[in-house]
């Protein structure tokens, strides 16, 4: 007996392969959709935000209004760009995890199919097959170990990026803001 014992077993992993294949391409292509929905949004956004202060800054009459101009469109311009880069990031991470555990979720699958064959196998290996047999199975065992701890890691540094990225951008914005507020209030 082999542990693949006809071909319905060939084909039932092709179909897994291909349904997984299937399934994380489209998990891609929606993120690739959100990524130009956002670019689009924040276009015409910007687009339409630069029609509307173009023809308010042909409006100004001298030097101060127009400094006092731009520096009051500072703020928010970097507010937005922090905004978008966010937005984009909040994007692909949510895609990198959603990528991790599908991945996880299918090498699990993998290690128990593997597993279920060696231990069939093993049922009728010819006699003196017992250290190669009990050696595939601690090559396993270490493999998925290693796997394991490799992937904690790997969330572990995810969720630490991911702080950062959030303190980065409220530190950011924090220093934005007194700038402009103190510059307000000369001004008045």
């Amino acid at each position: 007996m082999s542990a693949f014992s006809s071909n319905e077993h060939y084909t039932d992993l092709f179909k897994k392969g291909a349904g997984a294949y299937s399934e994380f391409s489209s998990m891609a292509f929606e993120n690739f959709e959100k990524l130009n929905d956002l670019n689009i949004k924040y276009l015409k956004s910007s687009m339409k935000e630069a029609s509307e202060k173009a023809s308010e800054g042909l409006e100004l009459k001298d030097i101060p209004e127009t400094v006092s101009f731009w520096q009051a469109m500072a703020e928010p311009m970097s507010a937005k760009v922090a905004t978008y880069y966010k937005e984009i990031y909040k994007i692909n991470s949510g895609f990198v995890k959603a990528a991790a555990s599908f991945i996880e979720a299918e090498t699990e699958e993998v290690g128990k199919t593997v597993s279920e064959k060696v231990s069939e196998f093993s049922k009728s290996a010819p006699a003196g097959s017992e250290g190669v047999v009990a050696m595939t199975k601690s090559s396993i065992a270490a493999s998925t170990s290693t796997y394991e701890s490799m992937t904690k890691a790997a969330k572990q540094v995810l969720e630490i990026v991911d702080s950062n990225v959030e303190a980065a951008t409220k530190a950011g914005q924090a220093a934005v803001s007194p700038v402009s507020k103190g510059k307000a209030k000369k001004a008045a």
